[in-house]
């Protein structure tokens, strides 16, 4: 799955706007639009693999709460 679409997916899932989903993430909300971008994009930033896991277990507890 392309970053773009997983960050917003996990935003969507989450109902976080991109200011609540950067808090949550401890990202300044500028390295989160960096990281929404189109992998084209010159400003494009490719998130590190420790963030796509965090984000990861983030959903999945989130969808574990009743």
């Amino acid at each position: 799955m392309a970053q773009q679409h997983f960050l917003r997916d996990a935003m969507r899932r989450l109902q976080m706007s991109p200011d609540m989903f950067s808090g949550r993430l401890g990202a300044p909300r500028q390295t989160l639009d960096k990281w929404l971008l189109p992998a084209s994009s010159k400003d494009f930033r490719e998130m590190d693999a420790l963030v796509w896991k965090f984000v990861g277990e983030i959903v999945e507890q989130e969808a574990q709460v009743p």
